[in-house]
């Protein structure tokens, strides 16, 4: 789906430059000695110089191997051209293509993958697979930059998507940048996550060879023709937002956070936005919720518990449903919204402590025979999921479970999907699996931790 036209009216860049979250934004501070390789994802020819000139610049004067995988050849930018077949045009923007990452890294990799363009979410599979290649070996030295997941645009969001699965699969880093976004959204827009947001800021230089590489594509910035229907795609007002003296990426996982700040420092500040004022982001009355609740609590092994832990207790309905089935239970949610609005809701249960602090970091004292990964498995990288399970294994009494439950369609802006949480866990040699609900909306898993021999 795409949300916007790209002929309605470009939000203003003067609108942008103005807003306090735009001049605040935190730096984007990369470690060139020990990055190993860059994967640049475009959706389309021209997105990876629109969103990541600067950055592909950068690396290439710090001799950084760099990947450019390109997910279609744009073909239908103009489809009601009467000069230039789909089959032209493509080839006319992979020629673009070329000359804009001669100008900007000459010694880069690129590969198009030819999908269809407009079609990229039925071939997310093939993409990410793609991209998983191409982070090989992987880990924290390889860098993936790809278009954001709700940039509002079909294709770039699928391409989002298949980036963050990639570099789940890979445990490689993840950062977003946004093309559309600067077209469509505001400084006041909500999905943003903005705390997240980070500048990378470009030299004169670096932003003289950004616009000769943007002007490259010629067929996007430029008319085809005086005819009708090979009007300029990207307009003068749309490519002031790429005119600036930075780029702006996002941090998903909070893994470059500004000086004197840990990654958890923006999660809370987006978790507490999304729960503000005591909102119910997941409306805890819903048949889905309901019946999703009492699943889980039907697929606990055991009738009681001696001491529970809920890794991410939002408002506390799951916490409320649990506490009758434990002597103790711990809820831990990164939101002080969250956590006021749990606080009031268990008051009255009289076993039940719920605390604000960011996991795995802040994992609470004690031990605990039942660990309640609900909806929350989302938010942690790869590494912090397996983080997250050590801990449960060190702070565990014995005989102790893990219940895992979570949403199997695509969600954008997190470090994994729903059915990434549960194979992360499945895999994990510290979990013995005892038995798993699966349907089109959830999954629901129940693990054994496995005790020390």
């Amino acid at each position: 789906m795409v949300v916007f036209t790209h002929n309605q009216e470009s939000t203003a860049e003067a609108q942008w430059l103005s807003s306090p979250r735009i001049i605040d934004m935190p730096l984007l501070h990369l470690d060139w000695d020990t990055l190993g390789k860059i994967v640049v994802v475009a959706a389309h020819p021209d997105d990876e110089t629109l969103g990541a000139a600067g950055l592909l610049q950068r690396a290439a004067s710090r001799n950084v191997p760099i990947v450019v995988l390109v997910a279609t050849l744009g073909e239908n930018s103009h489809p009601a051209s009467p000069t230039h077949t789909p089959g032209q045009l493509a080839a006319v923007r992979r020629i673009e293509l070329e000359n804009a990452l001669k100008t900007l890294a000459p010694a880069s990799q690129h590969m198009v993958l030819g999908l269809p363009d407009g079609q990229v979410a039925e071939h997310l599979f093939a993409l990410e697979q793609a991209i998983t290649a191409a982070a090989q070996p992987g880990g924290h030295s390889t860098l993936i930059v790809a278009p954001w997941s709700a940039d509002g645009h079909t294709d770039h969001d699928a391409a989002g998507i298949a980036a963050a699965k990639a570099a789940a699969a890979t445990g490689s880093t993840l950062l977003e940048y946004p093309i559309w976004w600067w077209h469509w959204g505001s400084p006041t827009h909500n999905d943003m996550a903005w705390p997240a947001l980070r500048k990378f800021e470009m030299d004169e230089t670096e932003q003289d060879v950004k616009g000769s590489a943007v002007s490259s594509h010629a067929s996007q910035v430029a008319p085809l023709s005086d005819a009708v229907g090979d009007e300029t795609l990207l307009s003068p007002a749309l490519l002031s937002h790429f005119d600036r003296g930075f780029e702006t990426f996002i941090d998903v996982a909070g893994h470059f956070t500004p000086s004197g700040e840990n990654s958890p420092t923006w999660l809370a500040t987006q978790f507490d936005s999304i729960h503000a004022d005591g909102a119910e982001p997941w409306d805890p009355s819903s048949w889905y919720e309901q019946r999703k609740r009492a699943l889980l609590l039907g697929s606990l092994p055991n009738d009681r518990f001696r001491s529970a832990l809920e890794l991410g207790c939002s408002t506390g309905a799951l916490t409320a449903d649990l506490a009758p089935r434990c002597d103790q239970i711990t809820g831990v949610d990164a939101s002080a919204e969250a956590v006021a609005t749990a606080t009031k809701r268990v008051a009255s249960a009289g076993n039940v402590d719920i605390v604000l602090a960011t996991l795995p970091a802040g994992w609470p004292q004690g031990r605990f025979d039942l660990f309640v990964l609900s909806e929350t498995g989302y938010y942690f990288t790869a590494a912090e999921l397996s983080e997250a399970v050590a801990s449960m294994a060190a702070s565990a009494l014995p005989h102790a479970h893990l219940v895992a439950c979570h949403w199997r369609h695509p969600i954008a802006g997190w470090p994994l999907g729903g059915d990434d949480v549960h194979r992360l866990l499945r895999a994990n040699e510290q979990l013995a699996p005892m038995g798993a609900y699966v349907e089109e909306d959830f999954r629901l898993e129940v693990f054994q931790l496995r005790e020390k021999p």
